[in-house]
């Protein structure tokens, strides 16, 4: 398969992926509302969670339900997206790199490696992943900064790469410090953060349509510039 076939076709799946995780999104929402209708009616119930041993009534799930939705779901599909955007950028990188190795070529491999491949395709591809491995670890600005010294592809724009450095930003406070914000999410985000060092970060549903908005966005601006690169 010719690489704009493989781009075009990792651009389609992430797309499929996004619309995905909104659609998980609103049909919770719905069924959400639709056991609030239940209840509303007088219907009475009781759920015992046979792992945790929680037992929960009609009543007790009407109150967890604002949390489950306002909550943990936004957040979750928010983390979702973010995964999504994440593993496109990957593997948009890779392909690219994969295409045109001698943007690598000043690269160094130990000797040992160079013996224990089977063939010179597989040091490259050795390097290649080992390449994006360590660009991964930067922030998002560095990602697309290396991606324009590479492919120049004249997109995203600044202000696209520094929304994206917040929700990523965002992100890691959910998964790595319990949704408080800090220091370092304040440098990650720069000038759009939203919250200060010690608040508790929100994903409110305008921001969360907005996310998806502009990864769909990203991710084909790039996939179609990176397209319409090649020859």
């Amino acid at each position: 398969m010719a690489l704009a076939d493989d781009i075009q076709a990792l651009r389609d799946h992430g797309l499929a992926d996004l619309n995905a995780a909104h659609d998980y999104y609103t049909d919770t929402k719905i069924a959400w509302d639709i056991v609030h209708r239940v209840i509303a009616a007088g219907h009475t119930f009781s759920i015992r969670n046979m792992t945790t041993g929680t037992m929960t009534t009609q009543t007790d799930l009407a109150g967890k339900a604002r949390g489950y939705v306002a909550e943990q779901l936004a957040e979750a599909t928010f983390q979702q997206f973010i995964s999504i955007f994440e593993n496109f950028f990957v593997d948009l990188l890779r392909l690219w790199l994969i295409a045109y190795p001698q943007s690598l070529s000043g690269k160094k491999v130990d000797f040992q490696t160079v013996l224990d491949a089977p063939d010179k395709d597989a040091i490259a591809l050795m390097v290649i992943n080992k390449e994006v491995n360590e660009i991964l670890y930067d922030r998002p600005t560095g990602w697309f900064r290396y991606l324009e010294e590479k492919a120049k592809l004249g997109c995203p724009t600044p202000d696209e790469i520094a929304r994206i450095a917040e929700a990523k930003a965002s992100r890691d406070v959910l998964v790595h410090n319990r949704g408080v914000a800090s220091k370092t999410y304040e440098s990650k985000a720069g000038s759009r953060a939203r919250y200060q060092d010690g608040q508790r970060i929100d994903i409110p549903e305008h921001y969360l349509r907005e996310t998806w908005d502009l990864i769909r966005k990203v991710m084909s601006d790039i996939s179609n510039a990176a397209i319409a690169k090649l020859p």
